[in-house]
C-alpha cells in the first residue's frame, strides 16, 4: 500500500486557466489605481512579455512565478519611476485571486477519503494558497518550486517532498494531469503514477506511459489498489 499520494494542483484539482485571467485582470486593475503611468503604456499582454523576458535574463528565479512576478512588477514599477516596494501587495493580490477556484466535482470526496489512510502532500509548479483554495485540510504540506529549487519534470522536486514526506519513491505516487511535468516527471524519479485524463486526450508517443489512467479522481482508489 502507498503510504503518500502526490497530488498537482492545477487542472488536476481546478480548472486554472479562469482564476489566472481574473488574477491578471484584477492585478492590472491594481496598476492602475497605484501606478496610473505604468497601466497607461502596457497592457497585461505587454507585462506578459516583459515577464518572460525577465525569466531569459534572470534564470535563478524563471522557476519560481511568485518571485518571478514579484521581480517583474518591481523593475516595472522602477521604471516608471515608482517605488518599486509596491510591487509586494500587489503580487500578494494576485496569488490570493489566482487562489479562488472552483473544484472538480469529484475533488473533495476524492481527498476526503484518501486522507483517512494516507498522507496527501501537494506538488505544484504554480502558486497556489492552498487554503485559499479550500483543499488546505487534506494536505499535510504543499512543496512548489520555491521550496524546491526546480520544477517538475525535474525529479528534485518529486525527491524533495518525498523527504520531508520520509518515505522511498516505493511508497509513494503521483497524481497528475500533465504527461510531460507530471508523469515523465515523476518516471524520472522513479515515482509511479497515474495520469487524470479528464478530457480523454491521446497519450503522447514521446513518453513512457504512466502506471495507469483515470477519467475522474472517483477512480483513484481503485487504481491505486490495482498499481499497489
Amino acid at each position: 500500500m502507498f503510504e503518500v499520494i502526490t497530488f498537482d494542483l492545477d487542472d488536476t484539482l481546478w480548472d486554472a486557466r479562469p482564476a489566472l485571467i481574473r488574477a491578471e485582470q484584477l492585478q492590472h486593475a491594481w496598476i492602475v489605481e497605484h501606478a496610473p503611468r505604468l497601466a497607461a503604456a502596457h497592457d497585461n499582454e505587454s507585462l506578459r512579455r516583459w515577464r518572460w523576458e525577465l525569466a531569459n535574463t534572470h534564470p535563478e528565479v524563471a522557476h519560481d512565478f511568485t518571485a518571478l512576478r514579484l521581480l517583474a512588477l518591481r523593475e516595472q514599477l522602477a521604471a516608471f519611476d515608482y517605488d518599486p516596494a509596491l510591487a509586494a501587495p500587489g503580487i500578494e493580490l494576485f496569488v490570493r485571486e489566482r487562489s479562488v477556484v472552483t473544484l472538480f466535482d469529484d475533488v473533495l470526496p476524492c481527498l476526503s477519503d484518501l486522507a483517512r489512510d494516507h498522507t496527501l502532500v501537494a506538488l505544484t509548479n504554480g502558486n497556489a494558497d492552498l487554503e485559499v483554495a479550500g483543499v488546505s485540510p487534506y494536505f499535510a504540506f504543499c512543496i512548489s518550486p520555491a521550496e524546491a529549487g526546480v520544477q517538475k519534470p525535474d525529479p528534485r522536486m518529486f525527491e524533495v517532498a518525498l523527504a520531508r514526506a520520509g518515505v522511498t519513491s516505493a511508497r509513494a505516487v503521483h497524481v497528475g494531469d500533465q504527461p510531460l511535468y507530471d508523469i515523465e516527471g515523476a518516471r524520472r524519479a522513479s515515482l509511479p503514477s497515474v495520469w487524470l485524463n479528464r478530457d480523454g486526450e491521446p497519450w503522447p508517443d514521446d513518453y513512457l506511459r504512466p502506471q495507469a489512467e483515470i477519467a475522474s479522481l472517483t477512480e483513484l482508489r481503485a487504481a491505486l489498489a490495482r498499481i499497489a
